[in-house]
């Protein structure tokens, strides 16, 4: 079994939710949560819960700068050296497209389902019913901590399910 992990890298807490990936729908069965961590713990954890699972990871795309200890190593470079697949965008998509991403997938406009979430999953169904926006805009509120599970699972999906934009052609204007 392929396990897919979207994974929101933090000191407090360092998050990631854990999915198995079936067709179009996406099942969360696992959640992972370490406060006072670094990117070296979570992947002890991961391999210490999922040995013999092939894992692929959806990390934030800042992976490629943040540095987490001594030596130049990064996020990526870690996750990639402990033998993990690694998927992960070259910049942040925007969040509102993340956040409308997660939200296809758990209803779509044709009422169709394609997100399941474990019910031992607190921690991410606490964070998708509590998240609020900062008054007055669309930018969740990051003071309340119910962001980190959120953005974990937002890798994941906007990398495997994105929210396309529709443009429509502009005509080039003809000179007569």
């Amino acid at each position: 079994m392929i396990l897919h992990i979207g994974l929101d890298m933090n000191i407090d807490p360092m998050s990631a939710v854990v999915a198995v990936v079936r067709d179009s729908t996406i099942w969360v069965i696992d959640e992972i949560v370490i406060f006072g961590s670094n990117t070296d713990e979570v992947v002890d954890e991961i391999k210490n819960r999922y040995a013999g699972h092939k894992c692929i990871i959806y990390p934030d795309p800042a992976c490629r700068q943040r540095k987490t200890s001594a030596g130049g190593r990064t996020d990526l470079s870690i996750l990639q050296n402990a033998g993990f697949a690694v998927k992960v965008r070259n910049s942040h998509t925007p969040i509102r497209d993340r956040i409308n991403a997660v939200n296809a997938r758990l209803k779509s406009a044709d009422d169709a389902r394609h997100l399941f979430i474990d019910p031992k999953c607190k921690q991410v169904i606490k964070s998708l019913e509590r998240q609020t926006y900062k008054e007055g805009t669309s930018q969740p509120d990051k003071d309340s901590g119910f962001d980190h599970m959120n953005d974990a699972l937002g890798y994941l999906v906007d990398y495997l399910h994105p929210i396309r934009r529709q443009y429509e052609q502009q005509q080039p204007n003809r000179w007569t």
